[in-house]
């Protein structure tokens, strides 16, 4: 037989790539064949697969075909990360020739919750490090971000997005509080994500929105204290006598509550001039105590009447340690006459009614 009759392969070696899961295909092809027989085989293991078109493998994943006079097909169905590696098509000649083919199986990324952060707890100003494992082929790449798309404090700068297995933060403020989440990506869909909650332990903050509220005698009126907290706290009110408020018909107490801030409302039904005072909102969790206060003044709306005009005025009522806006009798629709003396009333013109409407805030 003449050296170009010999067989030989036509083409190289092939370097496949497969997503776990899905089929395989190892192509070899071969010319003057003659009598000779093409076998396959698994190079780690030497494990024959294939010798011309039959199967020798007890591996019912394994096949063997031939799609032309030249081409043969080694296939592998429904392929798994082990099945990644080196295969041989090998001519029974004297010497025997092979050729190598490698199998790559892609793996998407998987989150490895044994070695990942879960919910981790510390008080503000610690430092914490939350760290996340991922498995895949190639290697996963982390990525973090809030989940509520807020910006990171990393290395003292403030990023949408950190990139690493380890995510690291020093002296942590309450704003750090809530989910991350982890993000491994590896070019294989699906793109997989760890949620972990950060809870950072502070004691309360207490604010008023306001530092006057006045309300119309006989009517409701809410005062607000936005409180920040973790854990959550617990919120009394008190009146001038510094007794709780009890929970009923005369005060309603509610609290609603998004990550560790709070609004706390004290709602006083049918306001008498018993109510004039000021009011303390107190939020106490494990971490400490804090408060803060809210003066209510009261208003009522009261006809007057000339000889030609009707007017409404209004009148504020206050404790005597209360400042109240001077009155100056020259007004227009002021009547000096029009009421009884009274300590805790005082009568105010259109303007100055108009300015209770906004009464000034914290």
């Amino acid at each position: 037989m003449n050296i170009s009759d010999e067989p030989r392969f036509a083409v190289e070696g092939s370097n496949v790539t497969v997503v776990v899961g899905r089929d395989a295909a190892l192509l070899c092809t071969v010319e003057n064949l003659h009598n000779y027989k093409v076998a396959w085989l698994r190079v780690d293991t030497q494990t024959i697969l294939t010798i011309g078109p039959h199967v020798i493998t007890k591996n019912h994943r394994v096949g063997v075909s031939r799609s032309d006079s030249q081409t043969w097909s080694l296939t592998l169905r429904d392929v798994r990360p082990s099945d990644g590696g080196r295969y041989m098509c090998q001519i029974n000649t004297e010497p025997m020739i092979t050729q190598t083919h490698i199998l790559q199986v892609f793996v998407p990324p998987d989150i490895v919750d044994s070695s990942s952060s879960s919910e981790v707890m510390i008080r503000e100003g610690d430092n914490v490090t939350l760290h996340c494992a991922a498995s895949g082929t190639p290697q996963p790449t982390i990525l973090w971000r809030r989940e509520d798309s807020a910006l990171l404090t990393v290395n003292g700068k403030s990023v949408l997005k950190w990139k690493g297995e380890w995510l690291n933060m020093t002296s942590v403020e309450r704003q750090m509080n809530g989910a991350f989440l982890c993000i491994a990506t590896n070019g294989v869909p699906p793109t997989v994500s760890k949620r972990i909650v950060l809870h950072v332990l502070c004691k309360p903050t207490a604010n008023m929105t306001q530092k006057m509220i006045g309300g119309y005698l006989g009517e409701s009126v809410q005062l607000q204290c936005m409180i920040e907290a973790n854990p959550p706290p617990v919120v009394h009110w008190t009146h001038i006598n510094a007794n709780r408020l009890p929970n009923g018909s005369k005060y309603q107490a509610s609290m609603t509550s998004q990550g560790y801030k709070h609004t706390a409302v004290l709602k006083v039904n049918n306001v008498s001039r018993d109510d004039i005072g000021s009011y303390h909102c107190y939020a106490e969790n494990s971490l400490g105590v804090e408060s803060d206060d809210i003066t209510l003044y009261t208003l009522a709306t009261t006809t007057v009447t000339t000889t030609s005009t009707t007017y409404e005025t209004t009148k504020m009522d206050t404790t005597s340690s209360q400042p109240y806006a001077e009155l100056n009798p020259n007004d227009e629709m002021y009547e000096k006459d029009s009421f009884e003396e009274d300590n805790y009333v005082v009568v105010l013109s259109q303007h100055q009614m108009q300015s209770l409407d906004h009464p000034p805030s914290s």
